[in-house]
């Protein structure tokens, strides 16, 4: 491989990164060759080579995983969704949900790049709702408005909470950021799913880490949180029917 090859690709320029992206067509590759700073918190401001380290994903299980990830998807939004105008939205949203575990995993950072990314991908779904035989042009635009705020407000509140109980940080930022742009792509309709997965998928990582930090005070137990909205997200946006199904039956239970 050159030299040219080898040189990190400035995606500060719109053009070259959609080119080389499009080029790989692959996360792996865009996540490797991102501009390392992405991966800094506000208040830092050197890379460190143990970071770097870290942006290099293994061949395997990390890149592995990836490509299987996305793979996938592509195949579950394939039949789930059918070949109508929502599969090419959902498959785009896929891909910054899918860096941003990877990232938050890794470095325990989101980058605002790949939540901004988020937004353009909700606003294509609610473009493919509205010309998919369902006019909600300004209410489906509205909803998803609402879903946003009340993802940030909620997180924001916790976060608030947390800290004033643990005396330390209990939420970033990035995860509050992170929710009200995934409540922005799911809509507010599918906004009580969101967070139940949410909540419930990172509990199964947070309650042995809890047990494991009681039993060992010393041990660390700060856990990420954005890889398990990004994951409740993709699961809402690819089985959205049968969640809607399964919630109806058990509000009819509820009222009952």
């Amino acid at each position: 491989m050159s030299n040219k090859e080898n040189q990190h690709v400035n995606l500060d320029n719109p053009p070259i990164c959609f080119s080389r992206f499009s080029l790989w067509r692959h996360d792996l590759v865009f996540f490797r060759e991102m501009p390392t700073r992405w991966l800094l918190d506000y208040d830092e401001t050197e890379i460190s080579s143990e970071l770097q380290a870290k942006q290099k994903l293994r061949i395997f299980p990390e890149a592995a995983m990836l490509m299987l990830a996305d793979g996938f998807v592509f195949v579950l939004a394939a039949l789930m969704l059918g070949w109508d105008l929502h599969l090419p939205a959902v498959l785009l949203s896929a891909q910054p949900l899918l860096l941003i575990m990877v990232a938050d995993f890794k470095t325990r950072i989101i980058p605002d790049q790949f939540t901004l990314a988020i937004v353009p991908c909700g606003l294509l779904l609610w473009l493919a709702d509205s010309l998919n035989g369902n006019p909600v042009w300004f209410k489906g635009l509205l909803l998803r408005f609402l879903a946003g705020l009340a993802g940030a407000g909620l997180l924001f509140l916790c976060g608030f909470l947390g800290e004033k109980i643990m005396q330390r940080e209990a939420m970033g930022m990035g995860d509050v950021k992170l929710l009200a742009v995934c409540g922005f792509l799911i809509s507010l309709p599918h906004f009580p799913m969101l967070l139940i997965l949410s909540f419930f998928s990172a509990a199964f990582i947070a309650v042995p880490l809890l047990i494991r930090r009681r039993v060992n005070p010393e041990t660390g137990s700060d856990m990420a949180f954005g890889p398990y909205i990004a994951l409740a997200s993709l699961l809402v946006l690819l089985f959205n029917q049968p969640f809607a199904r399964l919630w109806e039956s058990y509000l009819d239970l509820v009222i009952r």
